[in-house]
């Protein structure tokens, strides 16, 4: 089985939280909830940190 570096799986973390950032982002805007939608967009913007503390790991 490959091992994966900790920042791989920082990066694995990050997408992910991006992905569900970006579903919750949309969802919010369609309900149309300001306060969802923002606390999506910080979930996002979260995942968007982890992406790039990841790469300058590497």
């Amino acid at each position: 089985m490959v091992e994966l570096s900790p920042a791989q799986r920082t990066a694995a973390t990050a997408r992910f939280l991006m992905s569900a950032g970006v579903l919750f982002v949309a969802e919010a805007i369609w309900g149309g909830s300001a306060a969802r939608a923002l606390m999506a967009a910080a979930v996002f913007v979260f995942g968007g940190g982890l992406l790039i503390l990841a790469k300058r790991a590497d």
